[in-house]
């Protein structure tokens, strides 16, 4: 095969690939496009925290609705020393 050729055929078949998997790709993940928000640290998204017997505080950051159900984040204080006990999570992550 000649250069030239094989050349053509490599950039036409990488550019076929790349074009549908953008495509695939865009398919899959649901981008979500719209107007910004800053929340304050010590602030609720909605101003509604969740405030637990034990002094611990959740304040919503970034809610599911804004996500399309994709991530969860919230800030977490707490009054009294050390955190919650050992857990783990069977159908969420969590850092």
């Amino acid at each position: 095969m000649e250069r030239k050729i094989f050349l053509r055929a490599f950039a036409g078949t990488t550019s076929f690939l790349i074009t549908s998997l953008n495509g695939l790709g865009n398919s899959l993940v649901k981008l979500k496009q719209g107007v910004g928000y800053k929340v304050n640290a010590g602030q609720d998204r909605f101003g509604k925290p969740i405030t637990l017997l034990e002094g611990d505080t959740f304040t919503t950051k970034v809610a599911t609705k804004d996500t399309d159900g994709d991530i969860f984040v919230w800030e977490s204080s707490r009054i009294k020393e050390g955190g919650p006990s050992y857990h783990y999570h069977f159908s969420q992550d969590e850092w």
